[in-house]
C-alpha cells in the first residue's frame, strides 16, 4: 500500500470495507446504487469509452442526489463516487496512467503544476498492472480526500478538494476525455 495506514486512514479503511462489501457480481455490471458508511450514493449515470471502436472501460457517476449539472457537481465538497470497470485486455498500467494524466491536463486546462504533489500520491494508488474486468472506485469524502479502490481493496487516498476536482473534471468539464460519455455519466435519472 503506497500510504502507511496511520489513525487518518483508519476511517478511510472502515469506508474501503463499506465498498468492498459489494457482491462479487455487481461487478460484472455498474450497480444502481453504492452504499458508502451509512449513505447511499446512487448511480446518476453511467457510459463507455471507446477507442477505434474497442471497449476500453465502463464509467459510472455516483453521487448523493441525481444531478445532470457539472458546474454544481465539480465544485461540491460532498460525498461522491466515480466507478470505473476495464473493459479491454489492450488496457495496461501504463495507458491508464497515461490517459489518466492526459486528462487531468485537458480538464485543468494544463494547469496541473497547482495538483502536483496530489497527482504524484494517486499515482502512487495506481501502482498494480491492470487487468480486462479490474474494478477502480474513486470516492470523494468530505474533510478525507479522494479514496482509490482497486477491486475493493484500499489502494490509499488524496486528501485534496482540488485534485478531486481535476479528477472528477477528466469526465465531466468542458474539456471532457469524451463528451459522449460525459453526457451519458449526466444523464441523471431524472432526465432517463
Amino acid at each position: 500500500m503506497p500510504n502507511t495506514l496511520s489513525s487518518r486512514h483508519l476511517g478511510l479503511l472502515v469506508l474501503a470495507t463499506c465498498v468492498a462489501l459489494i457482491p462479487k457480481a455487481a461487478e460484472a455490471r455498474l450497480p444502481e446504487a453504492l452504499k458508502i458508511g451509512d449513505q447511499t450514493l446512487v448511480l446518476n449515470g453511467k457510459g463507455t469509452r471507446t477507442k477505434a471502436f474497442v471497449s476500453v472501460y465502463e464509467s459510472g457517476l455516483y453521487l448523493l442526489r441525481p444531478s445532470s449539472n457539472a458546474a454544481e457537481i465539480l465544485p461540491a465538497n460532498q460525498l461522491m463516487a466515480i466507478r470505473v470497470r476495464i473493459t479491454s485486455g489492450f488496457v495496461s498500467r501504463a495507458s491508464l496512467v497515461s490517459s489518466l494524466k492526459e486528462g487531468l491536463k485537458k480538464s485543468t486546462r494544463g494547469n496541473t503544476n497547482a495538483i502536483e504533489e496530489e497527482t504524484r500520491l494517486f499515482l502512487e494508488c495506481l501502482k498494480d498492472e491492470v487487468r480486462k474486468n479490474d474494478q477502480y472506485d474513486f470516492v470523494y469524502v468530505p474533510g478525507k480526500g479522494m479514496v482509490i479502490l482497486k477491486n475493493g481493496k484500499l489502494q490509499g487516498s488524496v486528501p485534496s478538494l482540488a485534485f478531486k476536482q481535476a479528477f472528477f473534471g477528466i469526465w465531466l468539464s468542458d474539456q471532457p476525455v469524451d463528451k459522449k460519455l460525459r453526457t451519458a455519466m449526466l444523464r441523471s435519472a431524472a432526465n432517463r
